[in-house]
Parts: structure tokens; sequence; C-alpha cells
């Protein structure tokens, strides 16, 4: 029991040595995502897009909720004048088209469904650009690990990264534009 104890007191020790050195050869540096995206232009180009696209989608729900009213209040008024035939008819009709709206809803806010590969599709490039950004900086400024400022309680100011990757964005946008031209 004593030497259980005693290899464990001796394993700790190492590992705390290992860690404190480990530790002090480590350099953390973080960025605010947000205010990353909030300046980056592709960014705001493409919640625009995607805020025209939803647009779109509320649009056509709201036109089929409209007409499916429609539809229930012209049967309202005209129950008691239709054929017990015409009303199931109409009855039919009137599921139909709720099953229509159901399923046009479930395809578009459902986690596979319209907006989310049109999340998918605008953020993947964005994405892929900013987190090769980051990872550039961190390389070329000495940086192990970058951490998102969301997730810190605290941390020097010198070791934020926000403008340094706002910079190499802006200057890799313009690498583009001149590749890419007029």
């Amino acid at each position: 029991m004593t030497r259980c104890r005693l290899f464990y007191v001796a394993l700790s020790l190492a590992l705390t040595g290992i860690a404190s050195t480990a530790g002090a050869e480590l350099k953390l540096g973080y960025i605010d995502s947000q205010k990353i995206l909030d300046q980056y232009k592709p960014y705001q180009d493409a919640l625009r897009e995607f805020n025209r696209y939803e647009d779109e989608i509320e649009r056509e729900m709201s036109t089929m909720q409209n007409d499916l009213a429609k539809m229930q209040d012209t049967y309202e008024r005209q129950s008691l004048l239709l054929s017990d035939k015409r009303k199931k008819e109409e009855q039919q009709a009137i599921m139909k088209k709720q099953q229509e709206l159901q399923r046009f809803v479930q395809d578009a806010t459902s986690p596979q469904g319209r907006l989310a590969r049109k999340t998918a599709e605008l953020s993947e490039p964005i994405i892929q650009t900013v987190n090769a950004v980051i990872k550039q900086v961190a390389e070329d400024e000495g940086f192990d690990f970058v951490l998102n400022s969301t997730a810190l309680a605290y941390a020097k100011e010198a070791h934020d990264l926000t403008d340094k990757v706002l910079e190499a964005l802006a200057k890799d946008l313009e690498t583009k534009a001149k590749t890419e031209g007029p």
C-alpha cells in the first residue's frame, strides 16, 4: 500500500513537472470570432444573400397560407349550400393544401432543409478561409493554440489576434480581387 502511494506521488510530481515545462512552451492566443464576422465583407454579403433567400421562402409560405385560408373561408361560407359529395371534395382539397404547406415548411426548416443547406453553402467557404487565415496568423506569430474569446473568462489583450486576422483577411481579399480582375 505504501509502495503504491509512493508510486502515485512520484508519478504526480513527474507529471506536474512535465506539465509545467510544457505549459511554459505553449503560447495561447484568442480571437473574437463575432468581430471578425461582423467586419468581414464576404460574410456580410453571404448574410444578405441568405436573408433574401429566407424572405423568398417566407413569401412562398405566406402565399400558401393565404391560399389555404381562402379555401377554408370559402368552404365555411358555402358549406350549407354544398352537397355531401361536394363537401367531401372541398374538405379533401383543403387537407391536401394543408399537407402541401406542412411539407413545404418541413422542407424549408428541417435540419437538412433548404435553409440549412443554403446556410452551409454560403458559410463553408467563409469558414474555410477564416480558419486558414487564423492558422496562418497563429503560425506566423508562434501561437500553439488560438481560442475563441466567447469561451474565455479572462485573457490578456496582448494575446488577442483578432485585428491581425482581420488585416490578413483584408489582404487576402485584395489579392483575390487583383487575380480575378474587374
